[in-house]
């Protein structure tokens, strides 16, 4: 936190120079469509993010096994990198770029399905094999508007 003054400087002078190094290169036209485009797909992105970034960290986290810690930060990168192409300048554009790229990393930990230190717990996030997960079995009845009227309670079946 020192120097967060300082180094925000620094990105500062090379964002102005990256959008005076690529507008001497490509135009000053063009230099700003290429920031308006980024902005437009920084924009985009944000609405597309949101509760499906968080739903997506979930889903990767239920799905067990192994999971890098790159793969569960998905969301938090792609808001960052949302956020970067955002402002102007080409460092972050850059940068946002690299956020973006698709890589695996090594997995956080491998998950003992073996059994170990807490017996033979297995994968926290993995279903059962048998199918017996969240299913809750039971009979119901379909009655008409007429028969309602009639019945004021609910009928339980033995097995």
């Amino acid at each position: 936190m020192r120097f967060f003054g300082i180094g925000f400087l620094v990105l500062l002078f090379l964002e102005i120079m990256s959008i005076v190094w690529v507008a001497d290169w490509l135009g000053g036209g063009a230099t700003l469509a290429l920031m308006v485009l980024s902005f437009i797909a920084g924009v985009m992105m944000l609405r597309h993010t949101g509760l499906s970034g968080v739903l997506l960290a979930g889903a990767a986290m239920k799905n067990g096994g192994e999971i890098s810690l790159y793969q569960m930060l998905w969301p938090v990168r792609y808001a960052v990198a949302a956020l970067l192409l955002m402002s102007p300048g080409f460092v972050s554009l850059v940068t946002a770029l690299i956020l973006l790229l698709p890589f695996k990393g090594r997995p956080i930990a491998q998950m003992n399905t073996t059994g170990g230190s807490f017996g033979n717990a297995g994968n926290p996030f993995s279903r059962p094999p048998d199918g017996s997960g969240d299913i809750i079995e039971g009979e119901y009845t379909v009655t008409t508007p007429s028969e309602k009227q009639k019945q004021d309670y609910i009928e339980h079946k033995p097995d």
